[in-house]
């Protein structure tokens, strides 16, 4: 950054070459910072160029999470958002209805890619993902919106990562234009993490960075923020600011959540001394009124059901919505689907039928519009695991 800044404002140039030919390792939270950086200066036309790294490896994860595209989109396309992979690459959002849509997606990638979450823990994370995104829009002032990046870390463990960066007025500028009596950008981060801390109490709750710190400090994780010419980072539930000699325009945050904490959300949201229980994805998207049954139509949730791989993420999620709303009914919706493969009948229902028993399975899970052909493959299926 501070590169940048003296090729860009000190010396003049309007043309720029970002050289990662020699990067051996790369992160979100120090990666997203950058893009955002030079999402920037395109908006103000300047020219830049990317060079990728020389290490394979390297060089693929630049184009899986969309570094190489947001640095130079003309040299490398959008990275491909598919749901079975663990890492959703970083996406630019700029208004509230781009912000929801992207968390809906992202939501959508947890519940099919780990298995056997808390409904409650998955609540907290949730919570955390939106609070932090939704300061980008309300506070941030930024010109480019706000970047969003998410890895799942070893999905039995229910270890997540995400990083939100922009490049607006920064935490600490937009704390201290409302409160005067702050007089450093490290004191400004240490307000900000504190309950009810904002520039704004008559629109806003200022609870978002107090929240997902504690969701972070509670689970074991780790959560950072840097702003101006400050860093705050808590590690080890030990919370520490320090000066940063060169200063950052915008906000980066980056929190590492351990959800196998099933009192997650209870712990970490005990605001003002009363726990904060809010509506949560799975009610919102997936529960009826009657909270009798749950509709759930196949093909919105893949686009293949030829393989066993397709299968994985749909079985799943499954697991996890029988999982989170006991005693309501599955409702598995075959409308345009006339035929699947054995291998994709037997990943999800075969296994499932297995891992819940004959009887569970058929007081959670009712299938409709289910052709003969595709009925007779989910019963082989389930016979064939009966016998194992």
């Amino acid at each position: 950054m501070a590169a940048l800044h003296d090729t860009i404002n000190v010396r003049g140039y309007a043309d720029v070459v970002l050289d990662f030919s020699r990067c051996s390792a790369a992160f979100s939270n120090g990666m997203l910072p950058i893009c955002a950086h030079v999402l920037q200066l395109q908006a103000a036309k300047i020219d830049v160029q990317f060079i990728p790294p020389e290490d394979s490896r390297i060089r693929r994860l630049f184009v899986n999470t969309g570094w190489a595209h947001l640095i130079c989109p003309r040299d490398a396309d959008p990275p491909k958002r598919d749901i079975t992979y663990r890492q959703f690459p970083a996406v630019q959002y700029r208004t509230h209805d781009e912000q929801g849509a992207l968390l809906n997606e992202l939501l959508e990638k947890l519940l099919a890619v780990i298995p056997n979450f808390n409904r409650t823990a998955f609540a907290a994370v949730e919570w955390a993902l939106n609070e932090i995104s939704d300061n980008v829009i309300n506070h941030s002032q930024s010109p480019i919106g706000g970047l969003l990046q998410l890895s799942v870390f070893d999905p039995m463990r229910h270890r997540i990562e995400f990083t939100v960066s922009d490049a607006g007025l920064g935490v600490s500028a937009t704390l201290r234009s409302a409160r005067p009596e702050i007089r450093s950008d490290v004191d400004a981060l240490m307000e900000s993490v504190k309950s009810g801390v904002t520039r704004n109490a008559t629109e806003f709750q200022g609870n978002g960075l107090y929240g997902t710190l504690e969701i972070c400090r509670v689970g074991g994780g780790k959560f950072s923020i840097n702003a101006g010419n400050a860093a705050l980072i808590c590690a080890e539930a030990v919370v520490q600011s320090r000066n940063e000699a060169v200063p950052f325009s915008g906000t980066t945050v980056d929190a590492f959540i351990d959800f196998s904490e099933p009192e997650l959300l209870e712990k970490a949201l005990a605001i003002d001394g009363r726990p904060h229980r809010p509506i949560d994805y799975i009610e919102l998207r997936y529960e009826q009124d009657d909270l009798g049954s749950i509709m759930f139509k196949l093909s919105e949730h893949t686009s293949s059901v030829r393989s066993r791989y397709a299968g994985r993420p749909v079985k799943t999620k499954l697991a996890n919505i029988i999982e989170a709303c006991r005693g309501q009914q599955i409702v598995v919706d075959f409308e345009g689907i006339s035929v699947i493969s054995s291998s994709f009948a037997d990943e999800v229902f075969g296994k499932l039928f297995a891992e819940l028993g004959p009887m569970r399975f058929m007081q959670s899970v009712r299938l409709v519009n289910v052709t003969p052909t595709v009925q007779a493959l989910i019963d082989r299926a389930m016979t064939q695991r009966l016998q194992l």
